[in-house]
């Protein structure tokens, strides 16, 4: 069961072959990139109330209560490219805005950071591990949707946020989870995911003429995001840089980036 459904009631709601649902599992990325290797690049998804040793980008911890948020990872037979996190990024913002305004919810407006991070008040909400899985790829998407009891503490307490931060009413994370997944989909049916992704990307670039510090180049001003998919970053002498890897933080904004 997860958020009431069974899997086989969220395979046929969420339009996939296969779901595996988990009270607790260390991480559904790796359990999903393990169906990889017995089953091949076959539709599924994977997703689970909590995670003890969930990750994002490098390795990095994610923390994921018991409850609190949707931990899943989408197993596809379309092969990654490096821009696949920014376009996965523009489906699940889309879809979580759509999925509280049909719960009658105000939506926050859901920027999307360079280069795999869901943000709202310069707050991360959300965030996207994509990892080859054979010939195809697993999708990772981690979304706060709730705070954990007590708060988030720590680090966590002046960079993160949850949707349910802005109001009570309840969200039913099994139908986000459904739109979600429907907008991947959708999204990587084209030719181009990335050409589709870009007007929608602009638009909510949370960088985008803000200074940053950058892992790779250093600081300067975000100028958008070039056709590659890498950060195009000025330097105090005018000149223009890409970025294509590394982390980014906004300056005078809490996190690691």
């Amino acid at each position: 069961m997860w958020d009431g459904a069974t899997e086989a009631e969220l395979a046929e709601v969420w339009g996939v072959p296969r779901v595996e649902a988990f009270a607790s599992i260390a991480s559904t990325n790796d359990r999903a990139l393990d169906l990889a290797r017995r089953t091949g690049a076959t539709p599924a998804v994977v997703v689970a109330e909590e995670q003890t040793a969930g990750r994002g980008r490098r390795g990095d911890s994610w923390r994921s209560d018991p409850g609190a948020g949707i931990w899943m990872s989408l197993l596809l037979a379309d092969p990654p490219f490096p821009q696949l996190p920014l376009v996965v990024g523009v489906a699940c913002a889309g879809a979580i805005e759509r999925t509280m305004e049909r719960a009658g919810r105000d939506a926050p407006a859901i920027r999307v950071k360079w280069p795999n991070d869901l943000l709202v008040d310069n707050r991360k909400l959300g965030g996207i591990l994509c990892e080859a899985a054979g010939e195809g790829v697993v999708i990772g998407v981690g979304i706060n949707v709730r705070a954990p009891e007590g708060g988030f503490r720590g680090e966590l307490a002046e960079s993160a946020t949850a949707l349910e931060v802005k109001g009570s009413r309840i969200l039913y994370r099994k139908d986000m989870a459904a739109t979600i997944i429907a907008d991947i989909l959708r999204a990587l049916d084209t030719r181009d995911p990335f050409g589709g992704a870009r007007a929608e990307l602009a638009r909510r670039d949370a960088l985008t003429g803000r200074t940053v510090v950058t892992e790779q180049a250093g600081a300067g001003v975000a100028r958008g995001i070039d056709a590659d998919g890498a950060l195009r970053l000025e330097r105090a002498d005018g000149g223009e840089v890409r970025v294509a890897g590394g982390s980014v933080r906004l300056t005078g904004v809490p996190g690691r980036g």
